[in-house]
């Protein structure tokens, strides 16, 4: 698709995994046994991974409860300590949303935007954005994940992996892309459950741009 307003992440920091795209598991706290649910679609998927393994549960927490800084909308600014070694720990925050179909409680897209350090083409420092964008295990993975503002396709990311108990695709959020989001009126995230099968959720966009001003307000 030309003009893709996302763009994989060449390089992804084991910082950056451990500190909200792993560890930003409060933003799925939302879906009522999500977990246990994780593998059953409305249709037959294809994916390679259709059911979690048996006693597949959501990983332990570790550390603080996640702290709940700001509420706008279904955008919420959460912020939790996380270990990064031994004795040692970090705060990470992050923007997250989850939409959960109202019909099929099983079926969950959950959006994730942190802030991440990364290098210019002058070998600069500077802030930017990436999106962790999680769904059930059994969705069709080779269609990725699409998504379109207020009825125009944006993007369509890949999946890059799957656990025990959701799939996710991890890009870089583009200035452009950010940009039509806090314009925007209502975003749909669609994962498939099979060729053809479409699964759209929606996103309702009121609240995104305080959320997000918010975090990049955060040292």
């Amino acid at each position: 698709m030309r003009g893709l307003a996302f763009s994989l992440a060449k390089i992804i920091s084991p910082a950056v995994i451990g500190l909200g795209l792993v560890g930003a598991g409060a933003a799925l706290t939302t879906a009522p046994g999500w977990a246990q649910q994780a593998g059953k679609m409305p249709v037959r998927p294809f994916g390679p991974r259709v059911r979690p393994p048996a006693g597949a549960r959501q990983p332990a927490r570790r550390g603080p409860k996640p702290d709940i800084i700001m509420t706008k909308g279904m955008w919420k600014v959460i912020c939790e300590t996380l270990p990064v070694a031994k004795d040692k720990t970090q705060k990470a925050c992050y923007v997250s949303a989850t939409a959960i179909d109202p019909k099929r409680k099983n079926v969950f897209i959950s959006l994730i935007v942190l802030k991440t350090p990364r290098k210019d083409k002058a070998g600069k420092v500077k802030l930017g954005h990436m999106m962790n964008v999680r769904a059930p295990v059994g969705v069709y993975l080779p269609t990725g994940i699409g998504l379109e503002i207020d009825g125009k396709a944006i993007a369509r990311v890949p999946f890059i992996r799957c656990n025990p108990v959701f799939c996710e695709s991890i890009a870089e959020a583009r200035p452009k892309t950010l940009a039509q989001l806090k314009k925007g009126k209502v975003a749909r995230f669609i994962v498939y459950a099979a060729p053809g099968v479409g699964l759209p959720l929606e996103f309702k966009l009121a609240g995104f741009t305080a959320a997000l001003n918010k975090l990049d307000s955060m040292k």
